[in-house]
């Protein structure tokens, strides 16, 4: 029912409505405000890396249901979790699936959903997440034959496609993930539910009650696809998911949106 809701619902309505029912709620007006200069400047409720309730929220929830997504959805409208399932399904061969920031495997789950009579045996999973997250959801990525770890590896079997879901803004050093990421060589590298704005790249608060505020990107568009440019990939396909919106104390409107870069190979169309 919330997911009729907010489909049926104008995407400045239903924000107006997110907002009432946080004030309803104790937790004030503003999903985001401020902006600042780097991540570290942000103020933010600390978390220690090894002892993450999210993840411990989160990882009930694969546990008690596979069909977490409803739980775990940042857009009005669903497009940025279909962009991965439509790609996969256009390899008929092994194909290998890095999930980077993936959560409790969200990647995964929406493959399975969307992806339907997939054979698992040619899918490789690799969920890259941090320890308390890897611990919660382990046995069951791996029971869906997947892996959960914590770090990049320097390699992997091709084909390959990267998948950045609503991840890459919560990284202080983006830009060396991305080198990370795009040293894999894959043949398709999506940055999905990311917000961007046309104003300068900016450092902004986000509240992820009832556990803590966290801090993260707020990517200019231009910038961002300059960056992949320079490493070699071009923009193939891009879609913003709202109507940009001014937070507070923000320097200007920003949307969450899903780009999907490939390599920039010569005469390629």
């Amino acid at each position: 029912m919330r997911s009729l809701v907010a489909d049926l619902t104008p995407p400045a309505a239903l924000h107006a409505a997110q907002k009432i029912w946080r004030r309803a709620h104790g937790l004030g007006w503003h999903n985001f405000e401020g902006s600042w200069p780097t991540l570290a400047d942000v103020p933010v409720t600390a978390t220690a890396a090894d002892d993450d309730p999210w993840a411990q929220t989160i990882g009930k929830a694969w546990r008690e249901s596979f069909n977490f997504c409803a739980v775990a959805t940042p857009t009005i409208d669903h497009t940025g979790r279909l962009i991965l399932p439509l790609l996969v399904s256009q390899y008929s061969s092994p194909l290998t699936v890095l999930d980077f920031g993936g959560g409790p495997g969200i990647g995964l789950a929406n493959i399975l959903k969307y992806c339907r009579g997939l054979n698992l045996s040619r899918l490789s999973y690799v969920l890259i997440e941090r320890a308390a997250m890897c611990r919660a959801v382990r046995n069951e990525i791996e029971a869906h034959s997947g892996t959960a770890i914590e770090e990049i590896p320097e390699t992997l079997r091709h084909p390959l496609i990267v998948h950045a879901g609503a991840s890459l803004h919560y990284v202080s050093d983006y830009k060396m993930t991305l080198t990370r990421l795009m040293q894999l060589k894959p043949e398709s590298l999506i940055i999905s539910n990311t917000p961007f704005t046309e104003c300068p790249t900016y450092a902004c608060k986000g509240f992820n009650a009832p556990h803590r505020t966290l801090a993260h990107w707020v990517f200019n568009r231009q910038e961002l696809i300059s960056e992949m440019e320079a490493h070699g990939f071009r923009l193939k396909f891009s879609v913003d998911h709202d109507l940009p919106l001014t937070y507070k104390n923000a320097p200007g409107p920003w949307a969450l949106a899903t780009m999907v870069f490939i390599p920039a190979r010569p005469n390629q169309p």
